[in-house]
């Protein structure tokens, strides 16, 4: 049977499979407003929205081809959350310094306790890394800059704090630890700036693995203004995991002889991820609250470990504009590790604030890449 004549069986099932792949579309646009601790599962496939965008994006190619009018059902729903692809590709005009030479340059950066113990391959400092993270920090020279995953350490042989201090004009420092390991290296966020600081806080966490927001609040031009620095739930996949998701065998390492298999290895990353998932949003919400009730001005950088279609990042995000949007260009990509990689890092603001030359800095220095931008006040918003 053609193509052109009466629909045959295959493609009956090619279209059906349509329909499935434009149901999961449409439901990954719902992911955004269900917290994951109500119903967990959903948040997939806010997480898998750009490859499920594609395979409707391909049905619509393959229809136009076969049979047009089927190629409508793709498209409709494409269209209806088209706003979402804004949220992952963007052209945007790029100013020149002199046009900039008043902004505000703000700087969003997950170090990864910049490499403190070799990506955890050796148990001893590794000074490369950190030393080419401060090089980019030192050429750089934000006017506020946010570190996640940062790193002190009480012997000083690997300085940060007080080296960075040193040549950055940003010298004004809002650090908070969570954890520390044998009273030698506290780990957690760091906020820099070069502007006065009058107040800071935090926003606690109900996790064991670190993650916090805290707040700074600056003089800047007479007006006090909020700075977040965000690192919401991470997946926390360790490197066995990784050896199962390329289809290896994991061997345990009190028994040489018991290999992981497939499937018990895929049941501990969804664990993971389900955990994540579920923290992230109660983290979202205890952040999205305290927004709201901030009575000045913000600014907002952070690594949420998710992308822009999900809970977390509608949750956040309300209130405020995503400079990535407003002022990027490309696809903004900022997470560097093993898995797919999306836009998990971001700097925000509310209103009174106008994004510039958003952009990230594809050199890897750790498993994310720093982000930059530049704000102007804008008392016309």
């Amino acid at each position: 049977m053609s193509a052109k004549g009466k629909p045959g069986f295959i493609i009956k099932l090619i279209f059906l499979l349509n329909i499935f792949i434009a149901v999961f579309l449409l439901l990954s646009y719902v992911a955004v407003y269900i917290s994951p601790a109500k119903f967990w599962p959903i948040a997939f496939l806010g997480i898998a929205y750009p490859i499920i965008f594609l395979a409707n994006f391909l049905f619509i190619i393959f229809w136009l081809l076969v049979r047009k009018k089927y190629a409508l059902l793709s498209a409709f729903v494409i269209i209806i959350g088209i706003n979402n692809v804004f949220k992952y590709i963007q052209t945007s005009k790029v100013y020149n310094e002199k046009e900039l030479y008043d902004a505000i340059k703000v700087s969003s950066f997950n170090v990864r306790n910049f490499d403190l113990y070799n990506y955890g391959k050796r148990w001893e400092y590794n000074f490369s890394i950190k030393n080419q993270i401060f090089n980019l920090l030192e050429e750089e020279q934000p006017d506020i800059l946010c570190l996640q995953e940062y790193v002190y350490d009480v012997t000083k042989k690997f300085n940060t704090t007080d080296t960075l201090k040193k040549f950055l004009k940003a010298k004004n420092a809002n650090i908070y630890y969570t954890s520390e390991s044998r009273k030698l290296n506290y780990f957690g966020i760091a906020t820099f700036t070069s502007y006065p600081i009058i107040d800071t806080g935090s926003i606690a966490f109900k996790t064991v693995t670190g993650n916090i927001c805290i707040y700074t609040d600056v003089i800047i031009n007479s007006d006090t203004v909020r700075i977040y620095n965000v690192h919401l739930e991470s997946i926390r996949l360790q490197p066995e995991d990784y050896i199962l998701a390329n289809n290896q065998k994991e061997h345990s390492q009190n028994d040489k002889k018991k290999e992981v298999t497939a499937k018990e290895g895929s049941e501990r990353i969804l664990r993971r991820l389900k955990k994540a998932f579920i923290l992230r949003g109660a983290q979202a919400d205890l952040v999205a609250e305290h927004i709201s009730k901030c009575p000045y001005p913000i600014i907002l950088c952070g690594d949420f470990n998710d992308t822009p279609v999900s809970y977390a990042y509608k949750k956040i995000s309300s209130t405020l504009t995503d400079a990535f949007i407003e002022s990027g260009n490309g696809t903004g990509q900022s997470y560097a590790g093993d898995f797919p990689s999306f836009r998990i890092d971001y700097i925000m603001h509310s209103k009174g604030f106008r994004a510039y030359n958003y952009e990230t800095i594809y050199e890897q220095m750790s498993d994310h890449y720093p982000i930059k931008c530049f704000l102007k006040i804008d008392k016309n918003k």
